[in-house]
């Protein structure tokens, strides 16, 4: 059981068309669980979640996403890792992990040879029974991402192309307003700073050198 889409190419999915239609069904995915979902947390605070499967997939097999940044600033990058686990007797195979990365967050990169297709993080899942497997992307919050913005990326496995989703999880973060220093360092950047240290250190030798030839040391 091998869903299109999937190629020789180390788990690689064909972007010729089956992409776009695989991502407009997570992203319908998404939209299902959202509204099904539990509530955000009263505080603001964004957190992690593990859907329960459906009934048409394996009830042994679950996901898990989280980000280790939840409350990240513009410009700021991160990692979400989706987890799946499958704790049925029989091994998984064939299956398709599909992460959608929402605005205002951008993808940097897709580990473990992962492919981006629209906004949708895309890997194939081959799973002996009692073991895991983890994904990550890693993100950066746009720098023009408005402050107490809320990013809600969902992951989904699909063990069959023409089924619905096994299982899927959820992961919602809250734009963090930038800090003092934050923007301090958007005013001077690495190279900025590495030439004011320079010339720092320029001026220190200096002293010193006036210290000890200059006209005090010769008259003591």
């Amino acid at each position: 059981m091998t869903p299109d889409g999937f190629g020789n190419g180390g788990g690689r999915v064909d972007a010729r068309g089956s992409g776009r239609a695989r991502a407009s069904a997570v992203l319908g995915v998404a939209a299902v669980l959202l509204l099904s979902s539990a509530p955000v947390a009263a505080d603001g605070e964004g957190g992690s979640s593990e859907a329960t499967p459906s009934e048409s997939g394996a009830e042994a097999t679950s996901v898990a996403l989280s980000g280790d940044a939840p409350s990240p600033m513009p410009g700021e990058e991160f990692v979400y890792r989706a987890t799946v686990t499958n704790d049925g007797a029989e091994r998984a195979e064939g299956a398709l992990l599909a992460q959608h990365v929402p605005a205002p967050l951008e993808v940097v990169e897709v580990g473990q040879d992962g492919v981006l297709e629209e906004g949708v993080a895309n890997w194939r899942i081959d799973l002996p029974a009692g073991e895991e497997a983890v994904r990550t992307v890693r993100v950066r919050v746009s720098e023009t991402a408005p402050a107490d913005a809320r990013a809600v990326s969902t992951a989904c496995l699909l063990l069959d192309r023409d089924e619905e989703p096994t299982a899927c999880a959820s992961d919602t973060l809250l734009i963090a307003e930038p800090t003092m220093f934050s923007r301090v360092g958007d005013v001077f950047d690495r190279d900025t700073m590495i030439r004011a240290m320079g010339a720092g250190a320029l001026m220190l030798l200096a002293w010193m050198f006036w210290r000890q030839w200059g006209p005090a040391a010769r008259r003591a």
